[in-house]
C-alpha cells in the first residue's frame, strides 16, 4: 500500500468541500489537512519527512481521478498543482 493511500478520499473530500469558491491549489489542501487530520499528517511526516507534501499531492490526484469531483486546472508539470471543483 502506498503512503498516499493512508489519506482517504473522504479526508480529501472534506478538505475540498471546506474551501469556499471553486479554485484552489494543492498547498491549500495541505494546510487544511494539517488542521482537520493532524494525526494522519503527523504519521505521514514521520514516514516521509522530506516528501510528505508530494504524497498529499498524489492523494489529491487520486481523489480527482476516482471521484471526478475536481479537475486539474494546471499543466501536469506545474507544482503545486492548481485545481477546480466541478459543478455538480
Amino acid at each position: 500500500m502506498a503512503l498516499h493511500d493512508d489519506l482517504t478520499n473522504e479526508m480529501i473530500g472534506k478538505a475540498v468541500n471546506s474551501i469556499p469558491g471553486n479554485l484552489f491549489n494543492t498547498l491549500r489542501i495541505v494546510e487544511l489537512l494539517k488542521k482537520q487530520e493532524p494525526v494522519a499528517i503527523e504519521e505521514l511526516q514521520e514516514w516521509s519527512p522530506r516528501n510528505w507534501r508530494a504524497v498529499i499531492g498524489k492523494a489529491v490526484k487520486r481523489y480527482a481521478v476516482e471521484t471526478n469531483k475536481i479537475d486539474q486546472a494546471s499543466p501536469p508539470t506545474e507544482s503545486p498543482a492548481r485545481w477546480k471543483k466541478r459543478n455538480a
